[in-house]
């Protein structure tokens, strides 16, 4: 389906469509929020990131954390400055980061498609489709990929 079903509410369509056609001749920060038909859907983990001070934006429908400001140091959630450049948020983004490689992290992924596929020749489908050989994963276990099309 071209929309998911909260996509395909008329407040939705509604809202976003107007945003949308109002930032055709704006010009495109990589770092310009949508603004609008936000909080479709909300990871079980929302409240726990506001408290840290998420700043969010919308990934696929989904309230999705972009960095966390320092609230002990007085810092607001806030997309800061447009800019083609590093936003004003980097260095959190970028410890953030440095945690992930350094030390040892919890990832929200709520927002990343999940498919159940079962039967006896489902690791051999899904060894063509993805980019992961996972028909040889134990049942149980989690494996991020990509899913193909023809073109690759």
């Amino acid at each position: 389906a071209r929309l998911q079903p909260y996509q395909a509410t008329p407040a939705y369509r509604g809202a976003r469509v107007v945003e949308s056609l109002g930032k055709v001749y704006k010009c495109h920060y990589p770092n310009r929020p949508t603004e609008t038909a936000r909080g479709a859907k909300r990871s079980p983990l929302h409240e726990k990131h506001v408290a840290r001070g998420a700043y969010f934006r919308d990934v696929s429908g989904w309230e999705g954390v972009d960095y966390y400001a320092d609230l002990s140091a007085g810092e607001k959630p806030e997309a800061g400055p447009l800019t083609w450049g590093r936003p004003s948020w980097f260095s959190r983004w970028a410890a953030e980061h440095k945690a992930c490689r350094e030390a040892c992290v919890l990832i929200d992924m709520s927002f990343m498609s999940k498919f159940r596929v079962q039967g006896p020749d489902a690791g051999a489908v899904m060894d063509r489709l993805v980019t992961s050989r996972v028909g040889a994963v134990p049942a149980g276990v989690i494996t991020y990929t990509q899913m193909l099309s023809e073109r690759g």
